[in-house]
């Protein structure tokens, strides 16, 4: 869930930023129907398991952090390869 979470947040940053995330996408599926094959899940799937989290926020609280480390990560490469250039 960790993954999904991550992906679904940097697809809205994305979507804010006008920026597309899967550069093989011809346009016919959106960046969130990316999110649902990359993790061979469906909304509902991702739906029913975040309303079972929010259900239970001290699990949602730990996902978050994963989440939160994850992005940061993430940032940080970015930023290292921006520095590389």
């Amino acid at each position: 869930m960790v993954e999904v979470i991550t992906d679904v947040h940097l697809v809205q940053a994305s979507q804010r930023l006008g920026v597309v995330i899967d550069s093989a996408d011809t346009g016919q599926f959106t960046s969130f129907e990316y999110v649902w094959r990359k993790h061979h899940i469906t909304e509902n799937q991702y739906k029913k398991s975040l309303d079972f989290y929010t259900l239970n926020p001290s699990l949602l609280d730990s996902i978050y952090e994963n989440v939160l480390n994850n992005l940061s990560k993430q940032k940080a490469e970015l930023l290292a390869k921006k520095h590389l250039k």
